[in-house]
This record gives structure tokens, sequence and C-alpha cells, in this order.
């Protein structure tokens, strides 16, 4: 596994990849290191690091990367409903267990969305149970992510 980080306006991000595409992105929290295990490779995350600083500084709508989430056979496909989700528009958790032929699962969709490993790219601040719901990485990183996605912000404010 391959990692490497991103300095953005909300927090150091951290990106882990293998041969098959980007397994986590971890916004972090103070104290947060990287697993022992993990290699630090630049080179070989460059693919990711540049679309991420590109939708940052408010230049990318749509990641072309390959992804690589673990999770059950219901996560999985969740999370690929929540990549058909525009650039700057929201849905509910019903919206998503209808698009995937499940419409009494939004329960399970909000589960679903609570343990994504690769927010920002599959993006589960665009679904929420009602449209008053809260983010789990909190309500100044969700209205931070609307604003990149409305033009009025960027999020990246030096390179690393």
């Amino acid at each position: 596994m391959y990692f490497d980080y991103l300095d953005t306006d909300i927090g150091r991000i951290f990106l882990l990849a293998d041969s098959q595409g980007l397994r986590q992105l971890t916004i972090c929290s103070p104290g947060f290191s990287p697993d022992k295990r993990w290699e630090h490779e630049p080179t070989k995350m460059q693919p990711y690091t540049h679309e991420l600083t590109e939708y940052f500084e408010g230049k990318r709508k749509k990641f072309t990367f390959s992804i690589a989430p673990q999770g059950t056979d219901f996560q999985i496909k969740v999370w690929q409903a929540l990549r058909h989700i525009p650039f700057n528009h929201q849905q509910t958790y019903q919206q998503i267990a209808q698009r995937i032929g499940l419409p009494h699962a939004a329960s399970a969709v909000g589960m679903a969305r609570n343990v994504n490993p690769i927010p920002i790219v599959i993006p589960c601040h665009r679904v929420e149970k009602n449209i008053s719901s809260r983010y789990h990485f909190g309500d100044d990183v969700i209205q931070q992510l609307h604003a990149l996605e409305t033009g009025q912000l960027a999020l990246i404010s030096a390179h690393k």
C-alpha cells in the first residue's frame, strides 16, 4: 500500500492506494499518523493527488482515476450510486435507496454513507438523510465542500 497527502483548508488529507486504485481518503484529525506498513510514494500517488488538487482549486468536477473501496456488496452498490450524483447537487438517503432498487433501505443507505472509505471522491457530502441533516466530518467541512462546488471557494491554499 502506498500513501501521500495533501494539505488543504479542510485539513491534511491522507490518500492510500494499491495497484487496484485508491482505497482510502482520510481527512485527518490531530494526532493521526499513517500506518507504518504504508509506503510514502508521492510519485505513485501523483494521479490521485493531481486530480484532488485540481478539485480543491475548483478546476475539476469529476475524478477519472480508479478506486477500490472495500465493503459489503450493499455498501459498494451505495457508493457506486453516490458517484453518480452530479457535481453541486444533493440527494437524500431515500433517493439513493430508490436508485439502487431498494426503496425501503434509506436507513441502510445512511449507514453505508457514514462508513465511506473515500469521501469527496465518493461524494457522501452530496447525500443526506434529508436536506438539513449533518455530515459526520462536521458542518464546517460540508459547507466548505458545497462552497467549492458552487465556485465560491478554493480549498488549496498552498501546495506541499
